[in-house]
């Protein structure tokens, strides 16, 4: 075909030499040398950038390659705590691949507010700041209450010498312990984080049976699994909201 195109003494086409390259308009050098490394197997030898994932997934929702795009998620979910939760909550959203989102919030959930620049609020955008503001204050109340409610000893084990004492330094050990975790003004742990360091203080009169089930309780979870459907609910409905079209990883 080329051959018949140069002895018609017709104009060269488009992808017939080096000088006349076939354009992909949209598309850069850049990101389709990315695309090119992964149909053809080159691997990337180190961790892709923020910009080069950004530059992947606008590829894949121009030319609709799902294959390519569920590569692209694999690495990001492989290496999200390589980036801010308001870069991938952008990604999210701006390319309409709703598999990022729900990690990308609950890792932003858990950063503080003070910690967020104004470059990150402008990544957010204006609907996920201010749920993220609600939802951190909703839980903080949260943490307020299961911090100053300690689960009670209901029944005491057949190890138990002594029911009051172990009452009483129960609910001591809890308000010094984990109350002080979950509430500490500089560092406040995670839920689960609190329970660990809870776990290796000293429990004075309060039995050993008594601790471990008291423990088993705790690790049940109930008092937050409140709150963990709570930030589910949250994200799920912003999900719903934002990442409207149709997604290539369905």
């Amino acid at each position: 075909m080329f051959s018949a195109t140069e002895t018609a003494g017709l104009e060269e086409m488009d992808g017939q030499s080096d000088e006349r390259p076939i354009r992909l308009n949209g598309t850069t050098r850049e990101m389709f040398e990315l695309f090119l490394e992964h149909t053809f197997g080159r691997a990337c030898t180190g961790q892709y950038t923020i910009e080069e994932l950004s530059n992947f997934l606008h590829f894949c929702d121009m030319y609709q390659c799902s294959h390519t795009q569920k590569f692209v998620i694999s690495c990001i979910q492989s290496t999200h705590y390589h980036f801010h939760p308001a870069q991938l909550i952008n990604l999210a959203v701006q390319y309409n691949t709703s598999a990022i989102f729900p990690f990308a919030f609950k890792r932003l959930v858990d950063t503080p507010i003070t910690q967020l620049t104004a470059q990150h609020r402008e990544l957010l955008g204006n609907n996920v700041f201010m749920t993220l503001v609600y939802v951190q204050a909703a839980l903080k109340e949260h943490h307020r209450i299961v911090a100053a409610e300690e689960p009670k000893i209901l029944m005491h084990t057949s190890d138990c010498q002594d029911p009051v004492g172990c009452n009483e330094d129960w609910h001591a050990i809890w308000w010094n312990g984990m109350a002080r975790f979950l509430l500490n003004g500089q560092n406040p742990q995670p839920y689960r984080e609190a329970v660990k360091r809870f776990k290796d203080l000293q429990f004075g009169r309060v039995s050993r049976g008594c601790k471990e089930l008291m423990f088993k309780i705790i690790r049940e979870g109930v008092a937050f699994n409140h709150a963990d459907q709570f930030v589910d609910e949250a994200c799920n409905c912003l999900a719903d909201k934002l990442i409207f079209k149709p997604s290539l990883e369905a």
